[in-house]
């Protein structure tokens, strides 16, 4: 028997009219150029949602009443302006159908979840979501062996998506979606120490399942995903012991989150400034993570990225074009037949894709998130760990995007609106709570 999410909703039939026509929209959206018609079909009727105000005390909206209002405002404007400006329709129009979906996504969720139990199911389809990207990825992935030991654990490829590059799913982009949810799987797991202690096969199932995620990070052999990965937790148990009221269990949180950063240290310590150094210099030295002439790859981007930047400072290059713009105007040392997907940094890539007003927006939309996210966990024990997950989910996703990214419109970038969705939500919750 399906299990109604919206029972006790002050708008349960606007809820289903509503969520039915985005899942259906979702697969056109995903893979916009396999069924040009079904695709624009989806795009019209997303966008006759959005004219479709939204039902309010006194008036309607367009858009909930959220923190994000304004940020998000001047980012769909600059999406606007880049998707008019771009030289590359063909690059341009797969990334905005991905991105209108996310926005959408977002629309809904941080208007539809106003009770526990709508909370709950889009907590939920998060997870679900996250799993269903993480085992088609692992099944479509170009898995590159740079450890070793690591090689005969690899998966086969079993699965050619639509769209994909033809040689696979980069392992790469695997590592950014498995980063949204692994912090979140492990905050639950202290959320379950932290209220039930270690009993219970709750605890079990999250200490698996945070295992499993942890894993399979590691199977990504992406160097960017292990130090986002790293950079999360350490995130993590920095905002678990700064939320938690006194106790011994927090100064306990507060101790392992002081010896992790002695380990830190200390690894620094040991490599030296020079050996660093070195590391950064000589692309042809191995090292147990494997080679790092990916490195020089990456200041190479960086150098024609910050330029093309200078030259397209409001518009961008237009969304998700960067990748021939770099070949047609700027003489790189990369061969012209090499795709270079992204700017591998995810702020270089925003400004890129959408003008640096544009990145302004996007930082703010960072910034509101960990504002909204905070704020839930300090009011709630119940969805603190939701919360304080999903912030260091964001969190990791951005520490790997300082060497890599996940672009705008990329697919599994839903789970990064899915993510300010739930947050949204919950804010809104505390306050008609409060």
């Amino acid at each position: 028997m399906l299990i109604d999410p919206f029972v006790g909703h002050p708008h349960r039939r606007r809820a289903w009219g509503e969520g039915l026509p985005v899942a259906a929209s979702a697969p056109f959206l995903l893979f916009p150029t396999q069924f040009i018609l079904g695709t624009l079909l989806a795009c019209l009727l997303v966008a006759l949602l959005w004219l479709w105000p939204l039902p309010a005390p006194g008036r309607w909206r367009w858009l909930p009443p959220t923190p994000l209002n304004g940020a998000l405002l001047l980012f769909g404007l600059m999406l606007g302006v880049s998707i008019l400006v771009t030289a590359d329709p063909d690059l341009t129009l797969p990334k905005a159908a991905g991105l209108l979906l996310g926005l959408t996504t977002w629309r809904y969720l941080a208007w539809v979840c106003q009770t526990e139990r709508a909370l709950t199911a889009a907590a939920w389809g998060f997870a679900l979501l996250a799993l269903a990207f993480t085992a088609i990825g692992m099944v479509s992935a170009n898995w590159y062996v740079k450890v070793p030991f690591l090689a005969a654990l690899l998966p086969s490829r079993l699965l050619a998506l639509p769209e994909a590059d033809s040689v696979g799913v980069h392992a790469n982009q695997l590592a950014a979606t498995i980063l949204l949810y692994f912090p979140l799987s492990a905050s639950l797991l202290l959320g379950q120490w932290w209220r039930n202690g270690w009993r219970g096969w709750q605890t079990l199932a999250l200490l698996l399942a945070t295992a499993v995620s942890g894993g399979l990070l590691l199977l990504t052999q992406s160097r960017s995903g292990w130090i986002g990965g790293m950079g999360g937790l350490f995130i993590l148990l920095a905002l678990w012991g700064w939320a938690l009221p006194a106790s011994r269990r927090r100064h306990l949180l507060r101790l392992l989150l002081g010896l992790a950063l002695l380990v830190m240290l200390l690894g620094l310590a040991a490599l030296g400034p020079a050996r660093l150094a070195t590391l950064w210099q000589d692309p042809v030295l191995e090292t147990a993570v494997g080679n790092l002439g990916t490195i020089t790859f990456r200041s190479e981007v960086w150098r024609w990225g910050i330029l093309a930047v200078s030259d397209f400072p409001f518009t961008g290059t237009g969304l998700g074009s960067f990748r021939q713009v770099i070949h047609r105007f700027y003489p790189t040392t990369i061969a012209p037949t090499y795709d270079i997907a992204h700017a591998h940094n995810i702020f270089l890539q925003v400004a890129l894709d959408v003008g640096l007003p544009g990145l302004v927006a996007y930082g703010a939309l960072l910034l509101l998130a960990g504002y909204m996210g905070w704020q839930a966990a300090r009011r709630s024990d119940y969805w603190r760990p939701v919360a304080l997950g999903l912030l260091a989910g964001l969190s990791a996703l951005h520490i790997f995007g300082l060497t890599d990214a996940l672009a705008l419109g990329a697919k599994p970038g839903l789970l990064f609106w899915w993510t300010l969705g739930l947050l949204t939500a919950l804010h809104g919750q505390m306050k008609r709570e409060a």
